[in-house]
């Protein structure tokens, strides 16, 4: 695959990209596929695909998560671009939200279900410049405890920002990574309220991400972007048990990879992050 050349050419703005992700707790880890160094793997994965679409200048768009939220809107601010005095002068006086000229931008949204825990979190990045907190309502009789992490809380209040977040912001792809039980309620939802809209899903980050192609109602949308990535790896190893073969006793070998060699070996995030927006991109530009 070449490499994609990306530069601060704005392509994106004026488009959002819808994110669905998080860590999968240790109390679902055998349901959804939680792999030992899920964190870091996630974090990697969002870092990167943060950065490839504030390159370009696009929103990314989301459900509140304390894992994600801080940290995408921390990357957002190395994307920063100063709009030039002629377009500064154009904002309406006593605006201080011009930053956005040109510039990429994170929208969290927030059910009321959670603002009694979450408020003081959420009004710390409500204060940042690049940084959209939309709120909606709860459902009716829907509370949280957040003692249980065993399951799915507040459905229906649930239910009501997701939709609300895909219809309003009309995201042009969706991105999985790790994640449980709300990543494919997401994903079966973007599929319906966005047909034609591709789902890109990081298998390796496990999770939700890593079960996505096996859903039926929804296979035809989803794309496993690193499944390439995860050949690369098992490759390398492949090669290297051969050549120990080779040295130990002078004969052609072959040795599969463990699944702890494949996790372990570094999973090029930042090249695949790339690789999707330049393909939203060309894509944009010709449709």
């Amino acid at each position: 695959m070449q490499i994609p050349q990306l530069k601060h050419q704005s392509r994106l703005h004026g488009f959002s990209v819808f994110l669905s992700a998080s860590v999968p707790t240790r109390e679902r880890q055998d349901e959804y596929a939680r792999i030992p160094e899920a964190p870091l793997q996630i974090e990697e994965a969002v870092v990167c695909i943060a950065r490839a679409i504030f390159m370009e200048g696009g929103t990314l768009v989301f459900g509140a998560h304390p894992s994600i939220s801080p940290l995408v809107a921390r990357v957002v601010d190395n994307y920063y671009l100063p709009a030039p005095a002629e377009e500064a002068r154009k904002e309406p006086a006593g605006d201080d939200r011009h930053p956005r000229w040109r510039n990429p931008s994170v929208v969290i949204f927030q059910s009321r279900v959670w603002e009694e825990h979450w408020a003081e979190a959420t009004q710390h990045l409500a204060r940042h410049p690049l940084v959209n907190i939309e709120w909606t309502e709860a459902e009716p009789g829907e509370r949280v405890d957040l003692q249980i992490k065993d399951r799915s809380q507040a459905p229906g209040s649930l239910a009501r920002m997701r939709e609300t977040m895909i219809a309003k912001f009309s995201p042009v792809a969706m991105i999985a990574i790790g994640g449980m039980k709300g990543v494919i309620d997401e994903a079966k939802l973007f599929a319906r309220l966005r047909p034609g809209k591709p789902i890109f899903t990081f298998a390796t980050t496990g999770g939700a991400a890593a079960l996505l192609a096996r859903e039926e109602s929804i296979r035809e949308h989803v794309r496993v972007v690193d499944a390439e990535a995860g050949d690369l790896v098992r490759k390398f190893w492949e090669q290297q048990g051969e050549q120990i073969e080779r040295r130990r006793w002078g004969q052609e070998g072959r040795k599969e990879p463990t699944e702890q060699q494949v996790r372990e070996f570094y999973v090029p995030y930042a090249f695949v992050a790339q690789q999707i927006v330049a393909e939203l991109c060309a894509g944009l530009q010709q449709g």
